[in-house]
């Protein structure tokens, strides 16, 4: 499988530079989110942010470029806000639960998330795949351990890691992309509840 790559951007030298590279990034999550990476333009992209296309290639060498960092930035964010916010739980069931909270904050923070994710399939198919290998590599390994602990029931850790990504995907989409709903704490609960029990209609979940 060839192997994923993609031209790094130049790396800002000054405090000003830093502010005005991410202003160009926060524009262009907003613009590709609203308009689509295919119906953009860098000039798009530059007006949101205020700033000269000469500006833009100062730090960017093209739609493209902005659009990779972009992709895997965002996901370098989400993947420390649920380091950082799962520290210190090493309950398998309790670390999934505050996992599917952390990444429905995040959405709401980023609501163009599953918009800028799925077009990167079309617009790089290797960056849409490195996207979800890198992300999925320690999750899975977490459950692995935790199947051995004896807290998961023995199935294929990649198979019940991309069904739990599933899950957070549609609803997430449905709830915050499409209906800009609240995702409550009550619906978080139904989404364990049916992660530890399934859909059998006969087990006694009493006292749990």
């Amino acid at each position: 499988m060839k192997e994923y790559t993609y031209t790094q951007s130049s790396a800002p030298k000054t405090d000003r530079g830093t502010k005005t590279k991410q202003k160009l990034l926060v524009a262009a999550e907003e613009v590709f989110g609203e308009m689509g990476f295919f119906q953009a333009g860098i000039t798009d992209v530059t007006k949101k942010a205020k700033v000269s296309q000469g500006t833009f290639y100062t730090y960017f060498q093209s739609k493209e470029d902005i659009y990779r960092e972009l992709v895997m930035d965002m996901q370098k964010q989400l993947r420390k806000a649920i380091r950082l916010g799962t520290q210190g739980i090493h309950n398998r069931l309790e670390l999934e639960k505050k996992g599917f909270e952390i990444f429905f904050n995040f959405l709401k923070e980023h609501r163009y998330l599953f918009r800028l994710f799925r077009q990167a399939e079309f617009v790089d198919e290797n960056l849409h795949r490195n996207y979800f290998q890198t992300f999925t590599k320690g999750y899975i390994e977490g459950l692995a351990e935790a199947q051995d602990k004896g807290e998961v029931r023995k199935l294929d850790p990649e198979m019940l890691v991309y069904i739990f990504m599933g899950i957070t995907d549609y609803l997430g989409m449905k709830w915050v992309l499409w209906e800009n709903r609240e995702v409550t704490d009550s619906m978080i609960e139904e989404v364990m509840s049916f992660i530890k029990y399934g859909i059998a209609n006969n087990l006694d979940t009493k006292g749990e």
